[in-house]
């Protein structure tokens, strides 16, 4: 058999083994009707993704993990998806009014919605096992928009994937978490990526919305001084200060307020200390901490200053000269 003719016979083989569906490699193409199709998991990540913190958030846990959110404990919001962003830019335009939205989280979430001006409002339970229905039919397009308690908007963004689909904003004043949310903190990395999730989308806490006054604030007394309540506040002094005011309420000369705190806090007021850290000092470069700590946290911040004032609980890392007087 010469060269040519064995070609021939090769090319044919092949051909055959390719188009026969009995034969070879075009068999194993396809599916085997014995054999269910591997596929992956609803709640698995893509190849090459992370899975989301959130993904397998038990719905025994919600409430705990919810409560633990930063920041956003009393923030409600105004989610819109973005086939709506030309009429709707924001949640003070006039379309708004006109929408029909979806509420989750009970008496605070109507309010806010009625101050918007809405009045086609359809209620959602808050459902442990479907915590964000109410975003589903946003983005299924059964609703125009929804108001709901921000810790839950943020986690229907991570399960639904709405990032870059809806623009979200905070309305009205700080008000209550629903009273079904309501539950003791659980750490999660959930609750700190629903955090980071509404900043992404810059969502501001409903605190900063409101302006505190210092009459506000005069009928509030210094927490009688108790150490434990001090040595909770070393973190969050730590945490929340340190980096202008130096580890420890230590000065750092060279810092960016090089303010000794342990003589600071001997000169002021409660009522003062308080409003100069929800509102900071603007000519100073002090930013405000509203929406950042609580008033429980100002005041263990407050008592851990004492502490160090009065030369009764020593730093974290080293043992600092008594402050001069």
């Amino acid at each position: 058999m010469n060269r040519s003719w064995l070609g021939i016979v090769f090319a044919a083989t092949i051909a055959a083994v390719v188009i026969s569906p009995q034969k070879g490699l075009a068999r194993a193409q396809q599916p085997d009707p014995g054999v269910a199709a591997e596929q992956t998991p609803a709640d698995e990540a893509p190849e090459g993704e992370e899975a989301s913190p959130c993904a397998a958030l038990a719905p025994q846990r919600l409430g705990g993990v919810l409560s633990a959110v930063p920041r956003y404990g009393s923030t409600y919001v105004l989610v819109v998806p973005d086939r709506l962003a030309a009429t709707v830019p924001g949640p003070t335009a006039p379309a708004v009014g006109g929408l029909h939205v979806g509420v989750t989280g009970g008496d605070a979430s109507r309010e806010v919605a009625r101050s918007l001006g809405i009045a086609n409002i359809d209620e959602y339970p808050v459902s442990a096992t479907a915590p964000s229905q109410l975003l589903q039919d946003v983005k299924d397009g059964k609703l125009d928009a929804g108001v709901l308690w921000a810790p839950l908007a943020g986690l229907g963004i991570l399960e639904l994937g709405l990032d870059g689909v809806v623009s979200v904003y905070t309305v009205d004043k700080p008000h209550p978490a629903p009273a079904s949310l309501h539950a003791a903190s659980i750490s999660d990395p959930c609750a700190s990526a629903i955090a980071d999730e509404l900043d992404v989308n810059g969502v501001l806490p409903a605190e900063l919305l409101v302006t505190v006054e210092l009459r506000d604030l005069l009928s509030h007394g210094a927490p009688k001084f108790d150490l434990a309540q001090a040595r909770d506040g070393a973190p969050l002094f730590n945490d929340t200060c340190a980096r202008c005011h130096g580890p420890d309420a230590v000065a750092d000369p060279k810092g960016l307020a090089p303010v000794d705190l342990r003589l600071s806090v001997r000169r002021f007021s409660y009522p003062g200390f308080h409003y100069i850290v929800l509102n900071g000092r603007p000519l100073k470069s002090m930013p405000g901490f509203r929406g950042t700590v609580t008033d429980e946290q100002i005041a263990l911040i407050y008592q851990y200053l004492k502490a160090r004032s009065n030369n009764v609980l020593p730093a974290s890392s080293q043992t600092p000269a008594t402050p001069a007087e």
